[in-house]
């Protein structure tokens, strides 16, 4: 059993000094009980809603997109809604059964919402425009440091469903893997039995681990993470971990009667590129030159 003590600061410095980076460099992660204001908070929950609202079963807006969905009774179990102008798209849970006239309801059974800065002001400014969060990103990726990618990851009460270990860079077609950060910002306090991040201190220095799709994720194969090694890192709301991305992590399932929702955004350094799928499969390999990561494709190849 791990019993290293989370690194949770009280709360995000104006600027980090030199310990805190190299306690990052060494064990991959750093997190902060108080960072984003209670008013914050609640403008970035009451969004999640907003935007179910304004999206959800609105025709002119966006396209279901799900094999199960039903045209006759409009509902679909994990029904995905994509905007029809740009990238952002949001998916319901897999056991919930959406239905046009219980938005709010839908609201509170979100499972994730993907490449939705740009629908609220208050996503942009905590994800591009917070003091605090820009300078810790600028100190770990270097000042001209580029956003990747946003997702808001929702566990509604009794029925979220986990994110088996993995390592995000299994996923991203980037060129280099040590220019790559992920932040995780609570919105809900996070505990272990709601599914907080748990991490592998140090985890990020050992290399690429072979990723497979199993029934729920594609994730790290069993022998390849030791979960006894695992810290869970819990957060009251307003709490921020900034992570590498080449750390194990994992969230698990949220049988609690308690939501647990949480914004995520990555970003990488200047030095790094955004390249095709091809040759991030050459680069995040095993020791045997092989490729370890997240295979896509048997679903670009399908049909």
């Amino acid at each position: 059993m791990n019993t290293k003590t989370p690194n949770i600061y009280p709360t995000l410095p104006e600027r980090p000094d030199p310990d805190m980076i190299a306690k990052y460099r060494e064990d991959g992660y750093l997190a902060f009980a108080n960072v984003l204001t209670p008013e914050e908070v609640k403008a970035a929950t009451e969004g999640i809603n907003q935007l179910v609202h304004k999206y959800a079963f609105n025709e002119e807006l966006t396209e279901h997109v799900s094999k199960g969905f039903n045209e006759t009774s409009k509902n679909s179990n994990g029904l995905l809604f994509k905007s029809r102008t740009s990238d952002f798209h949001f998916q319901a849970e897999s056991e919930y059964a959406a239905q046009p006239e219980k938005l709010d309801e839908l609201a509170d059974n979100i499972r994730k919402f993907q490449s939705f800065t740009g629908e609220l002001p208050i996503y942009d400014e905590i994800a591009n425009k917070h003091p605090k969060l820009r300078a810790l990103l600028g100190t770990i990726l270097g000042e001209d440091y580029l956003p990747y990618s946003s997702m808001a990851l929702c566990k509604p009460a009794g029925i979220g469903t986990a994110k088996p270990w993995h390592q995000d860079l299994a996923y991203f077609s980037v060129n280099r893997f040590d220019g790559v950060a992920g932040v995780w910002i609570a919105l809900d306090h996070a505990q272990i039995d709601n599914g907080c991040m748990q991490v592998i201190p140090g985890g990020h220095l050992t290399g690429a681990r072979k990723h497979y799709w199993s029934k729920v994720d594609c994730e790290i194969v069993t022998g390849d993470v030791d979960p006894a090694m695992a810290v869970p890192i819990e957060l009251p709301p307003g709490g921020l971990m900034i992570f590498d991305g080449m750390l194990p992590h994992e969230t698990a399932n949220n049988y609690s009667n308690r939501r647990r929702r949480a914004l995520q955004f990555h970003y990488r350094s200047a030095a790094t590129e955004i390249v095709p799928r091809e040759e991030h499969r050459q680069k995040f390999t095993g020791p045997d030159g092989m490729f370890v990561g997240c295979d896509y494709s048997k679903f670009e190849n399908a049909g």
